[in-house]
């Protein structure tokens, strides 16, 4: 609340977000409850339009946001492809046939 309405004598206070420069009362036309009814609405449509603007705002820099990140992770995905298949597939170590427990160790005779 920074700011105060233009019109001559006018000392209403404005949000600083308020996208008109006078105060809803000197923005309408007309008398009587003619002016109040437009005063309102011009309320009304300045608040509600400044709303309506800053949530449209922040919806279209999360989509550019969101398609960035996806074009980096698109990108990523292809820089790790190519550098997977640049790569020597590594031949698997068989295990070695065990030997025979029987053949290994000497035999003892009873006598």
């Amino acid at each position: 609340m920074a700011r105060k309405c233009n019109a001559p004598g006018c000392e209403f206070p404005l949000p600083d977000k308020y996208p008109l420069d006078k105060c809803p009362w000197h923005m309408a036309p007309g008398q009587g409850p003619v002016k109040i009814a437009a005063a309102l609405a011009i309320a009304a449509a300045g608040l509600g339009g400044g709303f309506a603007y800053k949530k449209f705002r922040t919806y279209l820099s999360q989509k550019k946001l969101r398609k960035e990140r996806e074009e980096q992770k698109a990108r990523s995905v292809a820089r790790k492809r190519s550098v997977k298949s640049q790569k020597r597939t590594r031949t698997r170590k068989t295990a070695k046939s065990k030997r025979k427990q029987a053949g290994s160790k000497p035999s003892q005779e009873l006598s």
